[in-house]
């Protein structure tokens, strides 16, 4: 199992949870009592989500890559901003974690696009077309993982951000949200993101940079 794959199922699990249902038959699951006071500490604002995605679809937007793609990829990054709006707007200044159920909810949407892209990418490899504007264009990634890269940079806040919601429904695994976010916040977490998964591919060692076009241009 990936480590995506992971995020996605404790994802599943914390919101089965404040449902009222809790997969018994994994483990005991203790949500915790009283409230918790809104805004959260440490979220980042939905502004700042939105900015950040903006310039990475502006990357999108202007590459060749086919349209399903990029409406796929588009629906993702809405969602990650979605959920953070929801919980910034729960209307209350305290209140049971019982108000986190929308912005779960939206990371579960935004996890589940990401999965298809995923799944329509393995049926529909991405072709040099798609990120380059000429085969003269010398690079070391593979259209392919130059894509793959550009998702894995993408989703990076909407898994900082489902840590942080964890940490406060299920406080029982603390030591270990903590773990993945100090992980997912170091420079290297690419790496290390794809090494933890089944198969990496051999280029592991190759970590996307903040600003990196996804079409790459000749000067």
């Amino acid at each position: 199992m990936s480590r995506f794959a992971v995020y996605c199922d404790w994802t599943t699990t914390a919101r089965k949870c404040l449902d009222g249902e809790p997969p018994t038959h994994l483990a005991t699951f203790r949500l915790p009592k009283g409230n918790i006071r809104f805004p959260l500490v440490g979220i980042e604002h939905s502004c700042c989500v939105a900015r950040f995605y903006r310039e990475l679809l502006v990357e999108v937007d202007r590459s060749r890559l086919d349209d399903k793609r990029k409406e796929l990829y588009r629906k993702f990054q809405c969602r990650v901003v979605y959920a953070h709006v929801a919980v910034e707007n729960v209307g209350v200044s305290n209140g049971t974690i019982s108000r986190l159920r929308e912005p779960l909810a939206q990371l579960q949407a935004a996890l589940d696009l990401m999965e298809e892209l995923k799944a329509y990418d393995d049926k529909h490899p991405v072709h040099w077309s798609e990120v380059f504007p000429t085969k003269d264009v010398e690079f070391h990634l593979s259209p392919k993982d130059l894509w793959f890269h550009f998702k894995l940079e993408s989703i990076r806040p909407c898994l900082v951000f489902l840590v942080r919601l964890l940490k406060l429904v299920l406080p029982d695994y603390s030591d270990m949200w903590t773990e993945c976010e100090a992980s997912l916040t170091r420079e290297e977490w690419i790496r290390q993101f794809i090494l933890d998964s089944p198969n990496p591919p051999e280029d592991a060692d190759i970590a996307r940079h903040m600003g990196f076009d996804l079409m790459v241009r000749q000067c």
